[in-house]
């Protein structure tokens, strides 16, 4: 990636993380890492070993990130909780590229959607975070639901 491409997917990020309600973006990137998780199940079916690594480490990198952003302080037992549902699910993404297992990928996209439910059920209330803030920190809002 060129520099000045990468200063402008830079500034377009910005601009989005901007104008994009935190609860939204948590849900796009559960419906991200579920599109990488298809698509490492659709690469263990041709047989494409490449195609299977890159997108597991996508939607591990995905976790990472969701799980680099719980604030345990004002988060409690739920950003424990998905604290550790998303080392799980991690580990699982490792295990999909060490056994070549479509199974574990319908059982990391059925964990997924199930997350995902939730974090579009809560964006889509209207008061969404706790007071009606829709700036503050998500985590801190899923004490509150």
């Amino acid at each position: 990636m060129t520099v000045q491409l990468a200063a402008r997917a830079f500034d377009a990020y910005g601009r989005a993380s901007a104008t994009i309600p935190p609860l939204e973006q948590i849900v796009m990137l559960y419906d991200a890492a579920i599109l990488r998780v298809k698509e490492a199940r659709a690469a263990i079916e041709r047989g494409d070993v490449e195609g299977r690594f890159l997108s597991t480490r996508k939607a591990i990198a995905i976790l990472e990130a969701l799980q680099s952003c719980l604030d345990h302080d004002r988060g409690g037992e739920i950003a424990r909780l998905l604290d550790r549902c998303y080392t799980y699910l991690i580990l699982r993404l490792a295990e999909v590229n060490r056994r070549n297992a479509p199974a574990l990928c319908d059982e990391i996209l059925d964990r997924l959607g199930e997350l995902r439910r939730a974090w579009a059920e809560l964006s889509s209330r209207p008061s969404g975070l706790s007071g009606g803030d829709r700036t503050a920190v998500p985590l801190a809002a899923a004490t509150t639901a």
